[in-house]
């Protein structure tokens, strides 16, 4: 590999990956995002070398790819959803890096996701989101009431974990009775209707918080073990896992359970799968489309309706007759 420092071939890897982490924060891009973008980056240039850009070749990332896939264990091997995800990284940098002038050819176009497949996340059904919440209701715990809004958002948003976690007090508009959501998947805001029965236990719970001291609106809504600090994904999933254990609904179910179900039972009541989509907040129908068809009940439903007792019974007698 070359080594080396700036000349007339441009800028260096590492300054061309700096240039990139500003432009991402230009451009919304969240802070979770940025973060794994660079991370990837950085695996590449522990292999490529801090070279001048213009150098890398599209053989010299492929072969990249391959080291990394071996990841940091001589045994086991990065999952094709993790390499994945490592491609994507390098396809966005390296077309922001020709459409900058930064590169001769466009090396995103050699870097080719493979097919993997993807169970999804198991809905949700009502029965169990009531057996759940009773349980939460009805303990002692100290951070049941933060716990039963918490999983509320979850299940009657279908907003991200991610999403519910970053939300801080103000970001609650009473008036319109949403959420705010500042960190998306796509960088990008937006508003999230709240249904008018958890909008009253959202307000009754921001009030019992504001008994605690003055400038509320700038903590964040799920506190962790401080008020000033926000819920981790650890923590969440630890209390999550807790009340499943104690509710004893299914034991494959997660916390991304609740965004599958409202997708399916959203779908259910209107039919139409453009407002799924947006209220997923998803850009393309497709990724919608997904956490419908994996709901089994969906599809027994569907055929029920179709050719349930009353029509077969009608094909059946005329039969008989």
């Amino acid at each position: 590999m070359f080594l080396g420092g700036k000349n007339s071939n441009g800028l260096l890897f590492s300054e061309a990956i700096n240039d990139f982490r500003i432009h991402l924060e230009a451009t919304g891009r969240s802070a979770n995002t940025i973060s794994n973008y660079l991370r990837s980056l950085e695996w590449l240039i522990e292999i490529l070398y801090d070279i001048p850009l213009k150098k890398i070749t599209s053989k010299d990332i492929s072969l990249a790819l391959v080291e990394i896939k071996k990841s940091s264990h001589s045994v086991m091997q990065r999952s094709i959803a993790t390499m994945n995800r490592i491609i994507c990284a390098y396809r966005v940098f390296f077309k922001w890096a020709f459409d900058s002038s930064l590169t001769i050819s466009d090396h995103s176009i050699s870097l080719h996701l493979k097919k993997v497949y993807s169970a999804g996340a198991i809905p949700i059904s009502f029965t169990e989101i009531g057996v759940f919440f009773k349980t939460i209701q009805h303990s002692k715990d100290p951070k049941a009431f933060r716990d039963e809004l918490l999983f509320s958002v979850y299940a009657f948003t279908g907003i991200r974990r991610s999403e519910a976690l970053q939300l801080r007090i103000k970001d609650y508009d009473t008036v319109s009775s949403s959420l705010l959501l500042n960190h998306t998947k796509g960088g990008s805001k937006r508003r999230q209707p709240v249904p008018s029965l958890f909008a009253e236990i959202l307000d009754r719970y921001i009030s019992t918080i504001k008994a605690k001291g003055d400038n509320i609106k700038e903590l964040p809504l799920f506190p962790g073990r401080y008020s000033e600090t926000p819920l981790s994904k650890r923590q969440a999933n630890a209390r999550f896992e807790k009340w499943k254990r104690l509710s004893g609904i299914r034991k494959n179910l997660t916390i991304h359970s609740f965004r599958a179900g409202f997708a399916s039972h959203l779908y259910n009541s209107s039919k139409d799968i453009i407002v799924v989509a947006r209220a997923m907040g998803h850009r393309n129908i497709r990724t919608t489309d997904k956490y419908i068809s994996n709901d089994p009940l969906f599809i027994y439903k569907a055929i029920e309706d179709a050719f349930g007792h009353e029509t077969t019974a009608k094909i059946f007698s005329s039969q008989i007759l």
